[in-house]
């Protein structure tokens, strides 16, 4: 499972900047709401979004999406993502 390292990029930066960040700040400076941001952080994971997200998140941190994202080792049945199901009328296309 890909888990966004929003929490920790986001202690990094208040650490940098020598200031509490509000996540208000982050989802004004994105344009991604609040709700979306809450659910891109939780740490369960498994949260489809976009491109459009994570560039944004990328250049509000600074960051390549390799620093912003992170592989879980876990791969288990409840995780694993499979094409069918993230486009169930054939929208995907290689």
């Amino acid at each position: 499972m890909i888990r966004f390292r929003l929490a920790q990029l986001l202690r990094e930066k208040e650490e940098l900047e020598r200031r509490s960040i509000p996540w208000r700040e982050v989802s004004e400076a994105t344009g991604i709401s609040g709700s979306v941001l809450s659910s891109l952080a939780s740490p369960r994971g498994g949260v489809t979004t976009n491109t459009r997200f994570i560039e944004a998140l990328c250049r509000y941190f600074r960051c390549e999406p390799g620093v912003l994202l992170e592989l879980s080792p876990s791969l288990d049945q409840e995780t694993r993502c499979h094409v069918k199901e993230l486009y169930p009328h054939g929208g995907a296309h290689h």
